[in-house]
């Protein structure tokens, strides 16, 4: 016997094992890290909790702040780390602007630069 998952299994499992990762239950807040190339920190974006919500099947990231996250250095965002709410590095990516292909964008910029003492608001995070 075999048994095959609906899409409706599968987007639960997805959003129950992403939930438990991030640790939505946890006193913090999952958060990305964004860095430039030189690996220096630019700012840290908290997300809601729960951090996802399913869209067509997509993990889609909510920012925590509508107005954003202070950015303390300025750089190019290159490349980001997912962190859950109790710490735990969880995994990384590309940093784009809307128009890239990376799985966290920026909004409003073209082009990745962040000023600092300016705030950055997170455009797009999603995986599937």
């Amino acid at each position: 016997m075999s048994f095959t998952a609906t899409q409706a299994l599968n987007d639960s499992m997805l959003v129950g094992g992403v939930n438990a990762a991030l640790d939505d239950h946890a006193t913090n807040h999952a958060y990305a890290v964004l860095y430039d190339a030189a690996a220096v920190a630019l700012v840290t974006m908290l997300f809601t909790k729960p951090a996802v919500t399913l869209v067509s099947h997509e993990l889609v990231f909510d920012q925590d702040s509508a107005s954003g996250d202070l950015i303390l250095v300025q750089g190019n965002a290159a490349s980001f780390n997912l962190y859950s709410g109790a710490g735990v590095l969880l995994g990384s990516g590309d940093v784009t602007d809307m128009a890239g292909a990376g799985p966290l964008k920026i909004s409003g910029t073209t082009g990745t630069l962040l000023y600092a003492g300016a705030r950055a608001i997170l455009g797009e995070m999603k995986f599937v």
